[in-house]
This record gives C-alpha cells, sequence and structure tokens, in this order.
C-alpha cells in the first residue's frame, strides 16, 4: 500500500499524562514495573536455555494485538501542543527483549535486576516499554516488564497485559490478527497542523468548538507551551545543581506473597476491604507520630475498557490518628474513601506525616499463561516519589495477594514490610511501632 494511502495515526498526549515525562526526573521517576514468573518448559531450547529465537517470535506475535505497544512519544515543535503518541515506523521487537545467560534466584534483593529496574532508563525514541527473560534457580523463567506510567496508569497497565496474556495455553501462543496502524506524520512541523485538524473535525460545531476551546484558560495554555520551550534549560539547572540525587536518592524493594483468602477474612473481621486493611497496614508498619499519618491512596476515574483515556487518577490523602487500633484505623479510612469517591464534602482532616502511598490492583481470579506458559507469580514494582518513606502495592492473581514495598534505601523496607504481612494476615491488631 502506498504511504500516501496510510491515514495518519496521532494521539495527543493528556495534560496528566505529559507530567510524568516534564523533566528527566520526572521520567525517571516513572517507571514501574513487575516480574511475572512463568513455567520454563515452554520457553526453553532443547539444551536447557532460553530459546531466543521462539521467545522473540511470541512476544512479537502477542503484540501484534496491542497497537499501543507499536507507538512512540513525540514532542511538537516549539512546545505548540502536547506530546503525542504515533506509531514508530522503525519498530523491532529486538530492541525491546533482552534473555539473558545467567540463572538468578528470585528474591527481593534481586527483583529490580530481575525486572531490568536497575539499568539505563528507557529511550524515549522507541516505544517505552521492555522485557528482560531470566532463568530462575528454581527452575522457572523470570519475564521481567518495564513500562512507563507516561504510557497509562495500573488501571490502564492491567488491562494491557490482559491483552497480552490469555486464558489458556494454546491461546497465548497462537498468531493474533495484527491491528492495522497508520503512520506518523512525515515531519514533527505537521505535528500541530494535524493535532488542529483533528481537534477541528471532532467539534460537532462551530459554536461548540469555540466554547470547548476557551473552556480552560488561555493563559494556562500559554504557561505550559512556554514551559515546553524551557525545558533545556530546566535539564541544565537539573545537572548543575545535582537535583537528581536530591530527588531520587537511592531506594529498595521488598516483596511477599500471602493468601488472599486469609487477607480478605482480615479485613472482613476489621470490617472493611483489602485496599481499607492495606492503608492501615502502611500506617502501623512505620513509627506512629503525634500528627498522626498520612497515607495517598490512588483513585482511578476510567471507565472500564476506556483504552482512550490513559492515566485519570486523583490522589486521595488518608489521615490515620495516633495510636488507633487497627481496627478503627480501616473504620476511618474507609469513611474518608466513601466520602471522596462520593464527592460528599466534608471538614478537612488533620495532617499528619507524609508517608508515601498504597494501592491495591485485583487482576483476575484465574490462571493466566504468558508465550504459553502459565504465570505462577506477578510481583510488581511501583512508580513512586523516591523520597517517600514507604510506598505499598497489592496484586491479587490466581488466589494470591503479592505486596511489594518500596522505600529509601537507608529505611528497613523489609522490617516496614513484615509489620504490614503482620496486618493483612491478622497477627498484629494493636501494637504501634516506635
Amino acid at each position: 500500500m502506498a504511504r500516501s494511502s496510510v491515514p495518519v495515526d496521532l494521539e495527543v498526549m493528556r495534560i496528566l499524562d505529559e507530567t510524568h515525562a516534564w523533566t528527566s526526573i520526572n521520567y525517571r521517576a516513572a517507571h514501574t514495573g513487575g516480574a511475572l514468573v512463568l513455567d520454563a518448559a515452554p520457553l526453553l531450547a532443547a539444551d536447557g536455555a532460553l530459546d531466543r529465537e521462539r521467545i522473540l517470535a511470541l512476544v512479537e506475535l502477542r503484540i501484534a494485538a496491542v497497537p499501543d505497544l507499536r507507538k512512540k512519544m513525540v514532542r511538537a515543535p516549539l512546545g505548540l501542543t502536547a506530546p503525542v503518541w504515533v506509531p514508530d515506523p522503525d519498530f523491532d521487537v529486538r530492541r525491546h527483549v533482552t534473555i539473558r545467560e545467567e540463572v538468578v534466584e528470585l528474591s527481593s534483593r534481586t527483583l529490580a535486576h530481575l525486572v531490568g529496574a536497575d539499568g539505563d532508563p528507557l529511550p524515549q525514541d522507541r516505544p517505552v516499554w521492555d522485557v528482560t527473560f531470566t532463568r530462575l534457580t528454581s527452575g522457572e523463567v523470570a519475564m521481567g516488564m518495564r513500562l512507563h506510567h507516561v504510557m497509562g496508569d495500573a488501571k490502564w497497565a492491567f488491562e494491557t497485559l490482559t491483552l497480552f496474556a490469555s486464558d489458556t495455553a494454546v491461546g497465548s501462543a497462537a498468531a493474533e490478527a495484527p491491528i492495522a496502524l497508520g503512520r506518523p506524520p512525515r515531519t514533527r512541523a505537521l505535528i500541530p497542523f494535524r493535532v488542529a485538524v483533528d481537534w477541528v473535525r471532532e467539534q460537532p460545531s462551530f459554536r461548540a468548538g469555540w466554547h470547548e476551546y476557551w473552556r480552560k484558560p488561555f493563559d494556562r495554555r500559554v504557561r505550559r507551551m512556554l514551559g515546553r520551550n524551557v525545558r533545556p534549560i530546566k535539564e541544565w539547572l537539573i545537572r548543575r545543581r545535582g537535583l537528581t540525587a536530591r530527588y531520587l536518592p537511592p531506594g529498595r524493594v521488598s516483596f511477599v506473597e500471602i493468601p488472599l483468602d486469609a487477607a480478605t477474612a482480615v479485613a472482613s473481621a476489621h470490617g472493611g476491604s483489602i485496599t481499607e486493611l492495606l492503608v492501615a497496614a502502611a500506617m502501623r508498619a512505620v513509627d506512629d507520630d503525634d500528627r498522626g499519618l498520612d497515607v495517598a491512596l490512588p483513585v482511578s476515574r476510567r471507565e472500564k475498557g476506556d483504552r482512550t483515556v490513559r492515566n485519570h487518577v486523583s490522589m486521595l490523602r488518608v489521615h490515620g490518628e495516633p495510636g488507633v487500633p487497627v481496627t478503627e484505623l480501616v473504620a476511618a479510612v474507609r469513611k474518608q474513601i466513601r466520602r471522596y469517591v462520593a464527592r460528599i464534602e466534608s471538614d478537612p482532616q488533620p495532617v499528619g506525616r507524609t508517608v508515601g502511598y498504597a494501592t491495591y490492583v485485583p487482576w483476575v481470579d484465574d490462571e493466566r499463561f504468558l508465550l504459553g506458559a502459565p504465570l505462577r507469580r506477578f510481583i510488581v514494582i511501583p512508580a513512586v516519589d523516591a523520597r517517600d518513606e514507604l510506598n505499598l502495592f497489592a496484586l491479587s492473581y490466581d488466589g494470591k495477594l503479592y505486596v511489594t514495598a518500596k522505600g529509601r534505601a537507608e529505611l528497613d523496607i523489609d522490617g516496614a514490610l513484615a509489620r504490614v504481612r503482620e496486618v493483612l494476615v491478622g497477627e498484629l491488631t494493636a501494637a504501634v511501632p516506635g
């Protein structure tokens, strides 16, 4: 098909998405990912090594049905519009897949290495994801997946993974009918023109378009455009003042696996959900404070299946009073969440010491397959503010709850996660550390 007959495929990045790539510090901080532990047999060659060509072929087949994984981010000239997503004409799956020869133990100490999180940031001149395959000492294979937050929030990411995975071994390895992509604009200079043309076409009438454009303050649009143009100055200041080390101090991750039904029973006994119990656990895992403790809770506003909106998360600050037993903490967390979701106005909560954030994502209850291999475990590394004291990401899959803790390297993250586990399984009901 002639290039001129292929339509231009262009998606404007929303402002919330753009913030994750605003500076090099934002970009580095917004890497997320996880280790997916698979049965090894379908991925090994006859000599017991990872079958490189088979793995590459299987990954390419699976992403054929996920067009977002074949798009890259391109910035508009002069910052006239937000960056856009366009098909990568040079997409090559080999640039996104690493297959290691080493054999590694799966542990909190090796998790970042297995995911690839201890390497360089994802290149911005191609789709911002990659996968790394490593054989484990258990005889299984870890598929470490990195994904940048600019592509979407946790809900979007797990919907993408559901498309990538399958509920049958045959289906997960079979070829998918590729979803056709268009082409990028011929040059970056055409991006503002194409954005304007697409926007005008979307408006039902001139009057509706006029009101839609002026719905947002014009000065805010100008400030955003100016902000995009001063990025080189910001980057110079970041290097000059050594801000990367200040805002991205060394971190540590730790994870634990517990039965989902046990955590569900404990949450129910406290009169709450796993999310509410997890927030309470974050407060009980760190030293108490006379001011109380604050934990951020991401609340997704995305409609299920709406992949046109990549990031749509607001952060609720949940406050816990000092010295409160877990049951009372769960009740307080539950009340604050319900009022926030229902948009009920309430008196401002007291401000305590900020701990970090906690979130829970229930994925699927049944076993899934990746590249023809059963998926045994799934541990996620969250995208967080590296200066936080403690952040928790909980994921449920196939009857298990996987909880990952991340925080500054000088803190006792393993000990904090141990206290989180005690709360989730009902072994800690009132004790307050510190």
